[in-house]
């Protein structure tokens, strides 16, 4: 064989094995990012992450019954309607999936930017995709708050004039039934106020019509011999069906879901044994930062910070946020100390200081570094005046 046709030949399997390694690292590179996208998300949007896994995905498999398509789903009857829309089959394929994303009251609950991630395309596109959806029935679908959800349901019942569009930026004040405020944010009088209350409280929060669950579900739970365990399973497995790029994904998400559970029952568990005695009913909760428990868990604050959010762990006392078993210190010269210790032991200060002496904010300060608990004077004031003892009181 010629030299040349060799180093052809050659250089033809170095440059197939180096694209191989190109795609086996992008395929690396993508597993991670999943896994990272996972691990921040709550119950509730894992949930809708999955429940779009499963609708296109025939090689992704789930044993939970709420995340499979069900008979009488509303959502199918979404999917029904957008295949009436005139649209590009592109565009009618990502409006379809993203029925799937839709939360339990018919909301875009996540970041459209997120959402577009999911379905392979833009925000652009999906922006322009709303107009369509925002027609379809039940009125106020696809809204991505509360406030468009009602202009979406007012609009259909041609209700929505200015008034009530300035209005909806405002439910808080709807929420209180504050005629008074209503009528003095938009310059109408009680009468008015009062009836366009009544075409709000007259609309639906939840168009799509399923039954809230009443907050994210418990993902891990505390037994009553103290025992750290994984709460309700979503059991998503590999199934036989789907080619190879639609089994890498669901292998990646079956994967990225299981070192999620592993990384929030190392951390619940580290913090069940730092705070055993509060959850005991036997005592305070004790300081506790980000930092520091990643320190021990060989963690990075940030993936702590992602694993806790929205977690919530079922306890012989009632549910319990994850998030709320930490707990920063009121600074770093006392880590062992909360704002609740400081209240008691600055209350028990100012309730033995002996009368006809000065109590100022400067002297507390000194009392409280006796003790231990090194605070600037602004800071003691900060404390005294959460005690609810004024200035005057202090005899200056």
């Amino acid at each position: 064989m010629p030299q040349s046709r060799r180093n052809n030949r050659a250089a033809g399997r170095m440059r197939q094995e180096l694209t191989q390694r190109q795609i086996g690292k992008l395929a690396l590179s993508q597993k991670m990012q999943l896994s990272l996208d996972v691990l921040r998300m709550d119950a509730g949007r894992l949930s809708r992450r999955i429940r779009l896994e499963l609708a296109r995905n025939p090689a992704l498999t789930c044993a939970d019954p709420d995340l499979l398509p069900q008979p009488d789903d509303p959502r199918a009857e979404l999917i029904a309607q957008i295949g009436l829309l005139p649209l590009p089959a592109d565009q009618m394929r990502i409006a379809q999936e993203l029925v799937h994303c839709l939360d339990d009251r018919g909301l875009l609950a996540d970041p459209l930017a997120e959402i577009a991630g999911w379905l392979g395309t833009t925000p652009a596109v999906l922006e322009g995709l709303l107009p369509h959806l925002h027609r379809l029935e039940p009125h106020g679908v696809f809204a991505r708050d509360m406030s468009e959800c009602f202009r979406l349901q007012l609009r259909a019942k041609n209700l929505l004039d200015p008034w009530m569009d300035r209005l909806l930026d405002r439910l808080d004040l709807v929420a209180e039934g504050n005629l008074s405020a209503i009528a003095a944010f938009l310059g109408t009088d009680h009468e008015d106020a009062g009836d366009m209350i009544a075409d709000i409280r007259a609309l639906t929060p939840a168009p799509l019509g399923i039954p809230a669950a009443g907050g994210p579900p418990p993902e891990l739970e505390l037994t009553a011999q103290g025992v750290l365990k994984p709460g309700p399973s979503l059991a998503l497995a590999l199934g036989d069906e789907g080619d190879g790029e639609a089994r890498a994904m669901a292998q990646g998400l079956v994967a990225a879901v299981e070192n999620r559970m592993q990384t929030l029952l190392r951390i619940g568990t580290a913090l069940i044994e730092i705070q055993s005695s509060w959850l005991l009913g036997h005592g305070a909760r004790r300081p506790l930062t980000m930092t520091a428990l990643g320190t021990s868990l060989g963690l990075s604050k940030s993936t702590i910070s992602r694993a806790v959010a929205g977690v919530v762990i079922r306890t012989p006392a009632g549910p319990v946020h994850l998030r709320d078993l930490l707990k920063p210190p009121i600074s770093s010269h006392n880590p062992d100390l909360d704002r609740e210790g400081v209240l008691q032991t600055l209350s028990q200060i100012i309730g033995d200081w002996p009368e006809g002496y000065r109590c100022t904010d400067a002297r507390l300060a000194e009392k409280l570094a006796a003790r231990g608990i090194r605070l600037s004077r602004r800071t003691v004031a900060k404390y005294r005046l959460g005690l609810g003892v004024p200035r005057h009181r202090q005899d200056e």
